[in-house]
């Protein structure tokens, strides 16, 4: 085959969700094409960062000289120009919710989900034009969908009317790093200025991450004796519309407790994951929530809403709350903190089972196998 690909989601530094994504995907398709001997363009709107695959015969990077509509002008315009050639890919495949605004082969996207159709309220309007217009022409035009999970697939076909054959789940996977337990990995939670026990969660700061209702759940926990020596730990870059976040923490009676260390680092996350006491991520909608997966890679129990994808991937190793519910939620919290060991043991017996399901082997099989497919009904 002659593959493209549009990695400007992989091509970043500080990865998060679908840069992650996008990433491990373009990782597992140079290990699969080095097999198969396929010929694979990768088109960059800049020099690829340094832990992108390296170019090789038949791995090639090309980099568009960028303008602020890379997807929907500067890369379609070489994709015509390429057409009108007669230098055509097979299947060019986007591992972003943006294909490019004219492509003349058949197209593949990734969606990882649809929150901005669900909660339009939680994006900021610019960010909400481009979401929903780039996102549905891209689509509309895509022979194949590959969707994160299968609530992100139910939710294509019932606001975009998308044929559910077009579409293919193929699960983020998760890449589990050596740890240290000696003194570098408390030297990290010093200079993050984290104390045990805590709380974490571990994302972007945003709206639809629900952490208003986080920081109100921890108050009523603080209330109590038992949970007087409790953090809460809230790590990640700072999103867009935080304001309303950083204000709920300021006005807090627990806020010297509440621990903002921003973007962290992967030996930094890993030191977090292994040291808290309980993850949550009781977001009002979740495409799929790889922090609740990366919770289960490292024996912590999570505590997740009862919506979207989220019980499809925590299954029964975690605890659900309704994350409209502040009360529900600092109770489903103080459950997962006062398990006993034979029910922490329980519930590490059900998340290794379950952390089986998600290898980025495994999705980057998958997703070759689409592009396979997609390529040979054309000819």
């Amino acid at each position: 085959m002659k593959i493209g690909i549009n990695a400007y989601e992989a091509n970043v530094k500080n990865r998060v969700g679908s840069n992650e994504y996008a990433f491990h995907v373009l990782v597992e398709l140079e290990k699969i094409t080095k097999q198969t001997q396929d010929k694979v363009e990768i088109f960059l709107p800049s020099s690829p960062v340094q832990d992108l695959p390296s170019e090789r015969p038949g791995w090639k990077y090309t980099v568009l000289t960028p303008t602020k509509f890379w997807t929907f002008f500067r890369l379609p315009l070489e994709l015509c120009f390429r057409f009108l050639l007669g230098k055509k890919f097979d299947v060019f495949y986007s591992l972003g919710h943006y294909a490019p605004r004219f492509c003349p082969f058949p197209s593949i996207i990734s969606i990882m989900d649809l929150a901005f159709e669900q909660y339009p309220k939680l994006f900021k309007t610019s960010d909400l034009f481009k979401l929903k217009n780039w996102t549905r022409y891209s689509v509309k035009q895509a022979r194949k969908i590959i969707a994160i999970s299968n609530q992100t697939k139910k939710d294509l076909v019932e606001v975009y009317g998308v044929n559910p054959e077009a579409i293919e789940v193929a699960y983020p996977g998760f890449e589990k790093k050596a740890v240290d337990f000696g003194a570098e990995q408390q030297n990290l939670l010093e200079k993050l200025r984290v104390k045990k026990p805590y709380i974490l969660y571990l994302g972007t700061i945003q709206p639809r991450k629900n952490l208003i209702l986080l920081i109100q759940a921890f108050n009523v926990l603080k209330n109590k004796a038992s949970f007087s020596s409790l953090s809460l730990v809230i790590a990640g870059k700072i999103g867009w519309m935080a304001d309303e976040v950083m204000e709920e923490v300021k006005k807090s009676p627990a806020k010297d407790a509440v621990i903002m260390p921003g973007f962290v680092s992967e030996e930094e996350k890993a030191a977090l994951y292994v040291n808290a006491d309980v993850v949550t991520l009781i977001g009002l909608y979740e495409g799929f929530g790889i922090p609740a997966l990366e919770a289960l890679h490292y024996g912590v129990v999570p505590v997740v809403s009862n919506t979207s994808s989220l019980p499809e991937v925590v299954g029964q190793a975690g605890i659900l709350v309704d994350p409209t519910d502040i009360n529900d939620i600092a109770k489903g919290i103080e459950q997962a903190l006062t398990l006993s060991e034979s029910e922490k043991n329980q519930l590490k017996q059900f998340g290794e089972k379950q952390t089986k399901l998600f290898t980025w082997e495994k999705t980057g099989k998958i997703i070759y196998d689409v592009l396979q497919r997609t390529a040979k009904e054309q000819t």
